[in-house]
């Protein structure tokens, strides 16, 4: 049984760093969560702001990179470029208008 627990533990943990290395502090933490992670009060630490930065960088990015018409926002279909977001896309898009905004989007992949 002590084994067993080792393995889960070490398992949990495998996890949180592979989150934290794909995700970032805040994607892990989400990630975490869901797993029941006794990691996740590490995790939640504010990230520093060159990793912030760089995150808000890469979602600004992607973001461009899916709105194809260029017109600042993302409609339903843009979105499908990005399958994560277009999963949550009714929870992303807190005002209902059926698009994203830049801001919509930042809080719904970063925040």
């Amino acid at each position: 049984m002590r084994k067993s627990r080792t393995l889960a533990r070490f398992e949990e943990h495998s996890l949180a760093l592979f989150a934290a290395l794909v995700m970032g502090g805040s994607g892990a933490a989400v990630h975490a969560r869901e797993y029941g992670s006794l990691v996740q009060a590490q995790l939640q630490q504010p990230a520093p702001r060159a990793a912030r930065d760089e995150a808000h960088q890469r979602v600004n990015a992607a973001f461009d990179r899916a709105d194809a018409n260029g017109d600042g926002k993302l409609s339903r279909e843009e979105a499908q470029r990005l399958p994560a977001v277009a999963e949550r896309f009714d929870e992303i898009d807190s005002n209902g208008d059926r698009l994203l905004s830049r801001a919509e989007f930042q809080r719904g992949v970063v925040d």
